[in-house]
């Protein structure tokens, strides 16, 4: 009896004594074993300025009014707002009382037609119309009568109100940037400092004359840049690698040991522009590996696997 039991037992033995190498054959991976995907780059050695942006206007120096010379009617206008005009340009036609009446009844009319009585008025300058008081025909003024404003736009300069606290870097000559609101980036220099300090924001009114004939619009706001100072031979990392508490007081970089494993290396920021910053640490050289992609929120000494 006894041996017709063992019989019956041994097949099951059997079953799961290669169920269990099975298992131990296949041993479920260990979490702490994965390893995640980073991207990395590589420290550069450059230079960089420590930029101060303000924010500035177009503005046209010189608007020359237009008047009217003697009293009469608008017997012609031959300009139209935005016109480009030159100096000695004729813009109106300024036909007197008395030659009015005399055309109007008939009287003389030979004199009446052949210009007598009618006065031109001349473009004092090249540039544009940039105010047109009277447009239509038929109109009387008196003597001094706005016409129009002739604004020479061969004058553009940039208006930026600097504060005091930076009077001492801003300097007649001096060169700065000038971005446009489509990105476009100008060249200027520094043309007049204003002696005269606003009472309320305590800033001083600085024109820029902008470098080439790019012709802009007045009013369009523009950022300027100056250069405060310059660092040579930076250590310099893209921004993208530059991690920081939420206060953003605290800096550091993750630094890739051995290939695989990820470093928290805390670094000084110095100056930085658009793409770069400046880092300082003794732990970091040239020769270092940093993550710029995947390092947010990574733990200091995580396992990664660098990717391209």
């Amino acid at each position: 009896m006894k041996s017709i039991k063992i019989v019956h037992l041994l097949p099951l033995a059997l079953i799961l004594m290669f169920s269990c190498k099975s298992k131990t054959a296949n041993p479920v991976p260990d979490a702490s074993d994965a390893k995640v995907s980073v991207k990395t780059t590589t420290l550069i050695n450059g230079s960089i300025n420590d930029i101060i942006s303000l924010n500035g206007k177009t503005v046209y120096l010189k608007k020359n009014g237009v008047v009217a010379s003697i009293p009469g009617y608008i017997k012609k206008v031959y300009v139209q707002y935005g016109d480009l005009v030159h100096k000695n340009d004729v813009l109106f036609d300024i036909q007197t009382r008395e030659n009015k009446a005399l055309e109007n009844s008939g009287i003389d009319t030979q004199l009446s037609s052949s210009g007598s009585g009618v006065i031109s008025i001349l473009a004092p300058s090249n540039g544009v119309i940039g105010e047109l008081n009277i447009n239509s025909a038929g109109v009387y003024v008196v003597e001094g009568t706005p016409l129009c404003t002739v604004t020479e736009n061969q004058d553009l300069m940039v208006q930026v109100n600097v504060p005091y606290e930076y009077n001492r870097m801003i300097r007649i000559n001096q060169g700065c940037k000038i971005i446009l609101p489509d990105a476009t980036q100008l060249d200027g220099n520094i043309s007049k400092l204003m002696p005269v300090i606003n009472e309320t924001s305590q800033t001083q009114n600085v024109l820029i004359r902008i470098r080439g004939n790019r012709q802009l619009p007045e009013n369009l706001n523009v950022i300027v840049q100056f250069i405060r100072s310059s660092h040579g031979k930076a250590l310099l990392i893209p921004k993208a690698a530059l991690l920081s508490n939420e206060i953003q007081q605290d800096f550091w970089v993750m630094k890739i040991l051995n290939d695989s494993i990820a470093l928290k290396v805390p670094v000084t920021k110095g100056f930085e522009n658009k793409n770069m910053v400046e880092v300082n640490s003794p732990d970091l050289s040239l020769k270092d590996i940093i993550i710029i992609d995947g390092a947010y929120g990574l733990p200091d000494s995580t396992i990664v696997k660098v990717v391209k």
